[in-house]
């Protein structure tokens, strides 16, 4: 079942399986950074991209919250929050 996660830096994440994935929004659990397939991943709204869980650890480690992204980051929160039932 798909769910909020938290992270250090306060961006709006999704992790959310394949097969629910592909359910619920269509996608197929190819990573949107390195292309290669996983059977769960994260949807960082404030990118509109779906991530393995490495590109994921490592997006974490490197981004920088910016604040004037907030607007677009929650609307495709919401959008996705309501398409995969969270």
């Amino acid at each position: 079942m798909a769910k909020k996660v938290d992270n250090s830096k306060g961006f709006l994440v999704i992790e959310v399986s394949t097969p629910e994935l592909f359910a619920k929004v269509g996608g197929v659990g190819i990573c949107d950074y390195c292309n290669t397939p996983a059977e769960k991943g994260y949807y960082i709204a404030v990118l509109n991209r779906w991530y393995c869980p490495d590109c994921y650890a490592k997006f974490c480690g490197r981004a920088k919250y910016h604040q004037e992204d907030a607007p677009i980051e929650k609307q495709n929160y919401e959008v996705y929050a309501k398409l995969l039932g969270v």
